[in-house]
């Protein structure tokens, strides 16, 4: 990181000396900036590698979900106390948008409120499959 954030460097003073002519006078300077500069690039480096790492897990997540509908089921079970049977039959029956509109209003909605949204859901399902029998 000395590389990057040095340290130490040459600089160069320009005094009147005592003739009333300007003279260059050589010295080494400490850069205190930089010190902290690299405690800061050191913690960001570090917090945008976590917050890579949390964003990949966050992708391969919904592109599970996306793709295995059996995953879909078992995150909404998760939060829902409905009957698996009603709950498993909604899921079945929805698409990828209809299940992450489901699965927003189990994340917002009260647990025995999204039950009764299940079970509703579920009985309009069922009368339309039976009535298109």
């Amino acid at each position: 990181m000395i590389k990057v954030f040095p340290r130490l460097t040459k600089c160069t003073f320009h005094r009147y000396g005592s003739s009333g002519d300007v003279q260059k006078h050589d010295a080494m300077c400490i850069l205190p900036i930089n010190i902290v500069n690299e405690k800061i690039y050191i913690f960001l480096w570090f917090w945008f590698y976590f917050l890579a790492i949390i964003s990949f897990i966050a992708l391969v997540y919904r592109v599970i979900t996306i793709f295995v509908p059996r995953i879909r089921y078992l995150a909404t079970q998760s939060r829902c106390l409905s009957n698996r049977d009603a709950l498993h039959s909604v899921c079945n029956q929805c698409q990828i948008g209809d299940w992450f509109v489901l699965d927003l209003l189990s994340k917002n909605l009260d647990p025995l409120n999204f039950k009764d949204v299940i079970l509703d859901f579920y009985r309009r399902l069922e009368g339309k499959g039976a009535n298109g029998l």
